[in-house]
Protein backbone atom coordinates (compact mmCIF):
# COMPACT_ATOMS: atom_id res chain seq x y z
CA UNK A 1 0.00 0.00 0.00
CA UNK A 2 1.32 3.45 -0.67
CA UNK A 3 1.75 5.59 2.01
CA UNK A 4 -0.22 8.98 1.62
CA UNK A 5 1.05 12.58 0.42
CA UNK A 6 -0.21 16.39 0.63
CA UNK A 7 -0.53 15.87 -3.48
CA UNK A 8 -1.53 12.42 -4.00
CA UNK A 9 -0.51 9.20 -4.68
CA UNK A 10 0.21 7.72 -8.77
CA UNK A 11 0.61 4.53 -9.90
CA UNK A 12 2.51 3.94 -13.20
CA UNK A 13 1.80 1.16 -15.01
CA UNK A 14 4.62 0.69 -17.75
CA UNK A 15 7.59 -1.36 -18.70
CA UNK A 16 9.27 0.75 -20.50
CA UNK A 17 11.96 1.42 -17.32
CA UNK A 18 13.24 4.51 -18.79
CA UNK A 19 10.00 6.36 -19.04
CA UNK A 20 8.90 5.23 -15.74
CA UNK A 21 12.21 6.18 -13.78
CA UNK A 22 12.00 9.69 -15.55
CA UNK A 23 8.29 10.10 -14.85
CA UNK A 24 9.19 9.21 -11.10
CA UNK A 25 11.83 11.49 -10.69
CA UNK A 26 9.87 14.56 -11.90
CA UNK A 27 6.33 13.11 -9.83
CA UNK A 28 8.46 12.96 -6.66
CA UNK A 29 10.25 16.23 -7.39
CA UNK A 30 6.48 17.95 -8.02
CA UNK A 31 5.48 16.37 -4.45
CA UNK A 32 3.62 13.41 -5.48
CA UNK A 33 4.14 9.80 -4.40
CA UNK A 34 4.67 7.11 -7.04
CA UNK A 35 5.07 3.66 -7.62
CA UNK A 36 5.65 1.64 -10.38
CA UNK A 37 4.71 -1.54 -11.74
CA UNK A 38 5.97 -3.19 -15.12
CA UNK A 39 3.17 -5.62 -16.10
CA UNK A 40 -0.36 -4.55 -15.94
CA UNK A 41 -1.52 -8.21 -14.68
CA UNK A 42 0.27 -7.78 -11.47
CA UNK A 43 -1.78 -5.00 -10.67
CA UNK A 44 -3.71 -5.73 -7.69
CA UNK A 45 -7.52 -3.51 -7.75
CA UNK A 46 -7.28 -3.69 -3.74
CA UNK A 47 -4.17 -2.12 -3.79
CA UNK A 48 -5.38 0.53 -5.94
CA UNK A 49 -7.79 2.11 -3.02
CA UNK A 50 -4.29 3.84 -1.99
CA UNK A 51 -3.74 5.79 -5.25
CA UNK A 52 -5.50 8.78 -6.73
CA UNK A 53 -3.98 8.03 -10.17
CA UNK A 54 -3.01 5.50 -12.36
CA UNK A 55 -0.71 6.09 -15.84
CA UNK A 56 -1.12 3.40 -17.78
CA UNK A 57 0.51 1.57 -21.19
CA UNK A 58 1.36 -1.82 -21.53
CA UNK A 59 0.04 -1.74 -25.33
CA UNK A 60 2.19 -4.72 -26.37
CA UNK A 61 1.58 -7.12 -23.04
CA UNK A 62 -0.69 -10.20 -23.19
CA UNK A 63 -3.07 -8.34 -20.69
CA UNK A 64 -3.09 -5.01 -22.40
CA UNK A 65 -3.86 -1.55 -20.94
CA UNK A 66 -6.88 -0.82 -22.44
CA UNK A 67 -7.99 -4.22 -20.48
CA UNK A 68 -6.54 -2.85 -17.39
CA UNK A 69 -8.37 0.23 -17.52
CA UNK A 70 -11.98 -1.60 -18.41
CA UNK A 71 -11.10 -4.12 -15.62
CA UNK A 72 -10.49 -0.72 -13.05
CA UNK A 73 -13.70 0.80 -14.12
CA UNK A 74 -15.73 -2.29 -13.64
CA UNK A 75 -14.56 -2.44 -10.17
CA UNK A 76 -15.24 -0.67 -7.08
CA UNK A 77 -12.44 1.67 -6.82
CA UNK A 78 -13.08 2.75 -10.36
CA UNK A 79 -15.28 4.96 -9.15
CA UNK A 80 -12.39 6.95 -7.07
CA UNK A 81 -9.53 7.00 -9.49
CA UNK A 82 -8.34 8.81 -12.24
CA UNK A 83 -6.59 7.18 -15.09
CA UNK A 84 -4.43 8.25 -18.23
CA UNK A 85 -3.48 6.12 -20.77
CA UNK A 86 0.02 6.90 -22.06
CA UNK A 87 0.97 4.87 -25.22
CA UNK A 88 2.99 4.74 -28.33
CA UNK A 89 -0.49 5.34 -30.00
CA UNK A 90 -0.10 4.68 -33.77
CA UNK A 91 -4.46 5.94 -34.72
CA UNK A 92 -6.92 7.38 -33.62
CA UNK A 93 -9.14 4.32 -32.84
CA UNK A 94 -6.62 3.79 -30.07
CA UNK A 95 -7.43 6.76 -28.22
CA UNK A 96 -11.41 6.58 -28.79
CA UNK A 97 -10.70 2.45 -27.53
CA UNK A 98 -9.15 4.47 -24.31
CA UNK A 99 -11.46 7.09 -23.60
CA UNK A 100 -14.00 4.81 -24.13
CA UNK A 101 -12.86 2.31 -21.78
CA UNK A 102 -12.81 5.06 -19.12
CA UNK A 103 -9.51 7.31 -19.32
CA UNK A 104 -10.06 10.03 -18.60
CA UNK A 105 -7.34 11.44 -20.62
CA UNK A 106 -4.91 10.06 -23.38
CA UNK A 107 -1.11 11.01 -24.61
CA UNK A 108 1.15 9.80 -27.21
CA UNK A 109 4.41 8.55 -26.50
CA UNK A 110 6.87 10.16 -27.26
CA UNK A 111 5.56 12.77 -25.08
CA UNK A 112 6.78 16.34 -24.27
CA UNK A 113 7.22 15.87 -19.74
CA UNK A 114 5.67 19.59 -19.34
CA UNK A 115 2.38 18.76 -21.21
CA UNK A 116 1.89 15.37 -19.50
CA UNK A 117 2.56 16.96 -16.02
CA UNK A 118 -0.13 19.20 -16.75
CA UNK A 119 -2.66 16.99 -17.81
CA UNK A 120 -1.56 15.31 -14.25
CA UNK A 121 -2.20 18.12 -12.30
CA UNK A 122 -5.59 19.01 -14.02
CA UNK A 123 -6.70 14.70 -13.72
CA UNK A 124 -5.86 15.37 -10.02
CA UNK A 125 -7.46 18.00 -9.60
CA UNK A 126 -11.00 16.39 -11.11
CA UNK A 127 -10.29 13.48 -8.85
CA UNK A 128 -9.52 15.40 -5.71
CA UNK A 129 -12.73 17.30 -5.57
CA UNK A 130 -14.87 13.89 -6.71
CA UNK A 131 -13.32 12.71 -4.09
CA UNK A 132 -13.29 14.73 -1.00
CA UNK A 133 -16.84 15.94 -1.79
CA UNK A 134 -17.99 12.18 -0.73
CA UNK A 135 -18.02 10.65 2.87
CA UNK A 136 -15.70 7.59 3.49
CA UNK A 137 -19.34 5.55 3.07
CA UNK A 138 -19.42 6.82 -0.64
CA UNK A 139 -16.04 6.58 -1.07
CA UNK A 140 -15.92 2.65 0.17
CA UNK A 141 -13.57 3.68 2.57
CA UNK A 142 -15.44 2.07 5.14
CA UNK A 143 -15.86 -1.09 6.63
CA UNK A 144 -18.93 -2.17 9.47
CA UNK A 145 -18.52 -5.22 10.86
CA UNK A 146 -21.08 -5.54 13.69
CA UNK A 147 -20.85 -2.58 15.90
CA UNK A 148 -16.99 -1.90 14.64
CA UNK A 149 -16.41 0.46 12.11
CA UNK A 150 -13.34 0.90 10.36
CA UNK A 151 -12.02 4.05 8.29
CA UNK A 152 -8.90 3.29 6.08
CA UNK A 153 -8.99 6.90 4.79
CA UNK A 154 -9.27 8.40 8.47
CA UNK A 155 -7.12 5.27 9.62
CA UNK A 156 -9.59 5.39 12.77
CA UNK A 157 -11.54 1.95 14.37
CA UNK A 158 -14.44 2.46 16.59
CA UNK A 159 -16.39 -0.09 18.48
CA UNK A 160 -19.49 1.43 19.34
CA UNK A 161 -19.26 5.03 18.55
CA UNK A 162 -15.51 4.45 20.91
CA UNK A 163 -12.52 5.03 19.48
CA UNK A 164 -9.77 2.14 19.53
CA UNK A 165 -6.34 3.12 19.74
CA UNK A 166 -4.38 1.38 17.98
CA UNK A 167 -0.47 1.53 16.95
CA UNK A 168 0.16 2.03 13.05
CA UNK A 169 1.08 -1.67 12.98
CA UNK A 170 -1.92 -2.75 13.99
CA UNK A 171 -3.16 -0.25 11.59
CA UNK A 172 -1.35 -1.83 8.89
CA UNK A 173 -2.17 -5.42 9.63
CA UNK A 174 -6.06 -4.83 9.88
CA UNK A 175 -5.86 -2.87 6.64
CA UNK A 176 -4.06 -5.83 5.13
CA UNK A 177 -6.26 -8.59 6.27
CA UNK A 178 -9.14 -6.00 5.34
CA UNK A 179 -7.78 -5.74 1.41
CA UNK A 180 -7.71 -9.80 1.46
CA UNK A 181 -11.14 -10.23 3.66
CA UNK A 182 -13.01 -13.70 3.62
CA UNK A 183 -9.68 -15.37 2.50
CA UNK A 184 -6.64 -16.07 4.17
CA UNK A 185 -3.37 -14.30 4.27
CA UNK A 186 -0.29 -16.32 5.35
CA UNK A 187 2.40 -15.29 8.15
CA UNK A 188 5.06 -14.66 5.73
CA UNK A 189 3.05 -12.65 3.16
CA UNK A 190 2.06 -10.27 6.32
CA UNK A 191 5.70 -10.31 7.70
CA UNK A 192 7.39 -8.94 4.31
CA UNK A 193 4.15 -6.43 3.70
CA UNK A 194 4.06 -5.04 7.54
CA UNK A 195 7.90 -5.44 7.59
CA UNK A 196 9.66 -5.16 4.42
CA UNK A 197 13.25 -4.70 5.35
CA UNK A 198 12.91 -7.58 8.11
CA UNK A 199 15.46 -6.34 10.08
CA UNK A 200 15.90 -8.01 13.20
CA UNK A 201 11.81 -9.77 13.81
CA UNK A 202 10.90 -12.94 12.15
CA UNK A 203 7.66 -14.09 11.61
CA UNK A 204 6.41 -14.49 15.22
CA UNK A 205 6.14 -10.48 15.63
CA UNK A 206 3.17 -11.43 13.44
CA UNK A 207 1.14 -13.68 16.16
CA UNK A 208 2.72 -11.28 18.65
CA UNK A 209 0.90 -7.83 16.53
CA UNK A 210 -2.41 -9.65 16.22
CA UNK A 211 -2.96 -10.88 19.43
CA UNK A 212 -2.36 -7.39 20.53
CA UNK A 213 -4.87 -5.90 17.67
CA UNK A 214 -7.33 -8.58 19.02
CA UNK A 215 -6.77 -7.64 22.56
CA UNK A 216 -7.71 -4.25 21.67
CA UNK A 217 -10.98 -4.80 19.37
CA UNK A 218 -12.16 -7.02 22.82
CA UNK A 219 -15.39 -9.16 21.29
CA UNK A 220 -14.77 -7.57 17.54
CA UNK A 221 -11.92 -9.22 17.58
CA UNK A 222 -13.40 -12.80 16.71
CA UNK A 223 -13.76 -11.80 13.41
CA UNK A 224 -10.08 -12.38 12.90
CA UNK A 225 -9.63 -15.99 12.25
CA UNK A 226 -6.19 -18.50 12.34
CA UNK A 227 -5.70 -21.65 10.54
CA UNK A 228 -2.33 -23.74 10.96
CA UNK A 229 -0.86 -23.41 7.40
CA UNK A 230 -3.02 -20.87 5.96
CA UNK A 231 -2.74 -17.90 8.05
CA UNK A 232 -4.93 -15.15 8.83
CA UNK A 233 -8.46 -13.90 7.62
CA UNK A 234 -11.14 -10.93 8.46
CA UNK A 235 -14.14 -12.33 8.29
CA UNK A 236 -16.86 -9.57 6.74
CA UNK A 237 -19.26 -11.45 5.17
CA UNK A 238 -22.50 -10.16 4.71
CA UNK A 239 -21.48 -7.51 7.07
CA UNK A 240 -19.71 -5.14 5.13
CA UNK A 241 -20.52 -1.66 4.45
Amino acid sequence: MAPQTSLGNILIVDDEEAITDLLSLNLRSEGYNVAVISRTSEVDLRELRSFHLVIVDGKNQDFTGLSLIKKIKESPVGDMLGIIYCSRIDNERILIDALNAGADDCMRKPFSLRELLARIKAVMRRWTVSRTSRTPEERGDVTRIGSMRIDTSRKTVTIEEEFVNLSNTEFAILELLLRNANTYTSRIEIFKKIWPDGVGANERVVDTNISRLRRKLGDAGSCISNRQGLGYMIVTDNKSA
